[in-house]
């Protein structure tokens, strides 16, 4: 029960961010500026504390960076497949569409549920995860969009998308001072610590503001399909993995919600800005949202619960 109840927390904070947007108490325009707050500024400074002080040791995490790579080849494998059933007649856009909420996942949600889970330690392992999928991820989802779209992107303009994103950005600097040596001063590692602390907060609150519960009743198959990929088999293939490999409980359960958490919302604004269907993505981003926090719990049980 107390693992079911740990999600509980998460679930009110989105509810909150929810009726604060819905009732008007903050206008929409005030809520850009706080995603782009969480996006830029707050979790950027979690991922940087987590890496350096975090052993990214091969020995630590190889076979737990396998684990993820092998997952994501599976899962972009099978978001692909959709184009082998012309008879679903799955058009290009919801086609990208289907791939990038198959395969994006939200960082706010998961570093969240992280922490209420398994603490600071969990954070440590989902860092490693973001500083390996996250360009890997957009880099995939952005070939296939110019693939399948109706503009073309070249090299060095998915190399900038990448490059501009924060947390790859990020995840460049935790890493550079990791491999350098470098030891923050005292003051600067309070600073961001004290901004980590209302980062996760802060990124759930922006996660409910967005949902729009009204797309529940905008249900047909493709968003079925979205759902099976994520956050069904998405995480029931990375478990499977890493019983095959014998990961330790934590890096299994954490592996498990990079694959369970919902998409990630900037891949809206791709979708739009690249001839994807930004409708059917609402449309499934509400239901991976609530459909997440529901399966979160039972993989907690799993790896987590004592034996």
């Amino acid at each position: 029960m107390s693992l079911v109840l740990a999600v509980l927390p998460l679930l009110l904070i989105i509810a909150t961010g929810y009726v604060l947007a819905r009732s008007g108490a903050l206008p929409a325009a005030d809520w850009k500026g706080i995603e782009t707050l969480s996006f830029r500024v707050l979790i950027p400074a979690v991922l940087i504390l987590a890496i350096i002080r975090t052993d990214l040791s091969w020995a630590t995490f190889g076979t737990f960076m396998i684990t993820l790579m092998l997952t994501w080849a599976l899962v972009s494998l099978l978001a692909l497949m959709l184009r082998l059933f012309p008879h679903a007649r799955l058009e290009n856009p919801a086609f990208t569409t289907l791939f990038q909420t198959g395969l994006r996942w939200n960082a706010f949600v998961a570093l969240a549920a992280a922490e209420q889970f398994t603490g600071d330690a969990g954070l440590s392992v989902l860092a490693v995860a973001i500083a390996l999928l996250i360009p890997t991820i957009n880099i995939s989802c952005i070939v296939v969009l110019s693939a399948f779209g109706p503009g073309q992107v070249s090299l060095g303009g998915v190399s900038m998308m990448v490059l501009k994103n924060p947390l790859v950005q990020a995840c460049l600097v935790g890493l550079g001072l990791y491999f350098s040596d470098l030891a923050l001063p005292d003051p600067i590692l309070q600073a961001l610590d004290m901004i980590g602390r209302g980062a996760l907060a802060v990124g759930l609150l922006a996660v409910g503001a967005g949902i729009s519960l009204r797309r529940l009743a905008r249900w047909d198959w493709q968003v079925g399909v979205a759902l099976l990929l994520r956050p069904i088999l998405g995480p029931a293939i990375f478990a499977g993995f890493a019983f095959f490999f014998g990961l330790s409980p934590l890096q299994a359960f954490t592996g498990v919600l990079v694959f369970a958490a919902p998409a990630a919302t900037n891949g809206y604004i791709v979708a739009k800005q690249m001839g994807g269907n930004a409708e059917l993505y609402a449309d499934v981003l509400t239901w991976q949202t609530l459909l997440s926090l529901a399966v979160m719990p039972l993989w907690a049980w799993v790896f987590l619960s004592p034996a």
